[in-house]
């Protein structure tokens, strides 16, 4: 054979062998590699429903993988005896299924982009019902899987199941009504204990018993409103008594926040109902302590400082207080200041509180200390010599010059007080502007 068409034919094998590398290649990118999709579904209801009522069972669909699949369904199973209501997203849209076989739901979606972080998406809200003839004990479980005709990297995670328990106390519930509290605050907590209509005329004699917080937390302030309790060896609330079918009953009482519980501590307890051999947990429920800036809180007899951003200094000695206390100080910066006859305002002016359990504390035992801090700039055109700390009950009352000052470091004036209201800053004018005189000709 020639050289040259030896030559010729090898350039042509190779040609050949790089277009088919070329289509086999292509041909895989088109193929999903493993891993890439990976679906995932998780199903919520509440623990305990009643008879005969409604309650919300939450599905959740993720996928972990890197790539939006080209479909996906989700498939739940309501168990025998609840009966399908509806179906919305998270936001309160209708959602209904896409196929419904008895009870079994259905739900096809085309090329789902629900990532886990995308909190927008991958939420199905069924409402179902509970019907009136399940006997008290029955555990209803839905059932949930979610496919995709993509190749998974994980099978472990699509199917999930949420169950509730049929309880005639299902509507029994405890809350505070507040998630966050401040040294010195009242938190109310209301114990609602409700027998279903749907169990049927009569009543059940039902004990509740509620564990209260740590002692160093909170102290019991007593019972609010009609229905009262005992209080037993200081750390447990009881109450017994018959509740009727369609008649809630409501306990509440009071807890007050120590002054010296540290920002971050949880508060939390638990109530328990009793009745007929049953029991039902309610709670716990949970409120955090914190503490803003510009405020302090102290226990009895306790001493302290209150440091603000605003240039004010809050000194308490112990002993000043005998119980839980809150003090508070809010710059007036919004507060139009009108300085007393001849004076001119200093550009400080804020209000002190002191608050126990939500009422406010007006006398103290000891004097207490304010220390003003203030800036050249704040006193441009005033003498110095002749600042002085003014008080005032409220918007409408005359100010009140407090005593002389203690001057401490540049730019700081020390005054004391034995009560709180509202201060301001006020100050001589440096330079006296007299009017002009018009001579008058004769």
């Amino acid at each position: 054979m020639k050289p040259k068409l030896l030559v010729e034919r090898l350039g042509l094998v190779l040609g050949l062998a790089f277009v088919t590398l070329f289509v086999v290649l292509s041909g895989l990118g088109s193929v999903r590699a493993t891993g890439d999709v990976d679906m995932q579904v998780a199903a919520d209801a509440p623990a305990h429903v009643a008879m005969g009522s409604s309650y919300l069972v939450r599905l959740s669909y993720y996928n972990y993988g890197t790539q939006v699949p080209s479909d996906a369904w989700v498939t739940a199973t309501l168990p025998s005896g609840v009966t399908f209501v509806s179906a919305t997203d998270r936001w309160g849209e209708p959602l209904p299924p896409d196929t419904v076989g008895g009870n079994t739901l259905t739900w096809y979606f085309i090329h789902p982009s629900c990532q886990l972080t995308d909190a927008n998406c991958g939420h199905i809200l069924l409402t179902v019902q509970a019907d009136i003839a399940l006997a008290e004990g029955t555990v209803l479980t839905t059932s949930v899987v979610v496919a995709t005709s993509d190749v998974e990297s994980d099978l472990t995670n699509n199917t999930a199941t949420a169950a509730s328990e049929v309880c005639e106390m299902a509507g029994s519930v405890k809350q505070v009504q507040r998630g966050l509290a401040l040294p010195g605050d009242v938190l109310t907590y209301t114990i609602a204990v409700n027998l279903a209509a749907q169990s049927g005329p009569g009543e059940r004699w039902v004990t509740v018993s509620d564990t209260l917080p740590f002692s160093h937390q909170v102290r019991f302030l007593g019972w609010h409103g009609d229905v009262t309790g005992t209080l037993i060896d200081g750390h447990m609330l009881q109450w017994q008594g018959r509740v009727a079918a369609g008649h809630p009953l409501l306990l509440q009482y009071r807890m007050g926040v120590e002054g010296d519980v540290t920002p971050g501590e949880l508060i939390t307890n638990a109530a328990m109902l009793q009745w007929a051999g049953r029991q039902l947990q309610l709670g716990p429920v949970t409120t955090v302590v914190t503490l803003p800036h510009g405020m302090l809180g102290l226990g009895p007899y306790q001493g302290g400082e209150l440091h603000h951003r605003y240039g004010v200094t809050l000194t308490v000695p112990p002993g000043a207080v005998t119980d839980t206390t809150r003090f508070e100080c809010h710059p007036m910066t919004q507060t139009h200041v009108t300085p007393p006859g001849g004076l001119m305002f200093a550009n400080r002016a804020f209000e002190m509180k002191a608050l126990r359990f939500g009422e406010p504390v007006g006398q103290f035992n000891a004097p207490l200390t304010i220390t003003v801090h203030y800036t050249d700039t704040d006193v441009t055109g005033l003498k110095r010599e002749t600042l002085r700390l003014w008080a005032r009950s409220g918007p409408e009352a005359p100010w009140v010059r407090l005593g002389e000052p203690d001057h401490g470091a540049p730019n700081t004036l020390t005054f004391t007080t034995t009560h709180f209201s509202e201060f301001a800053l006020f100050g001589e004018a440096m330079y006296t502007m007299y009017l002009p005189l018009a001579l008058r000709h004769q």
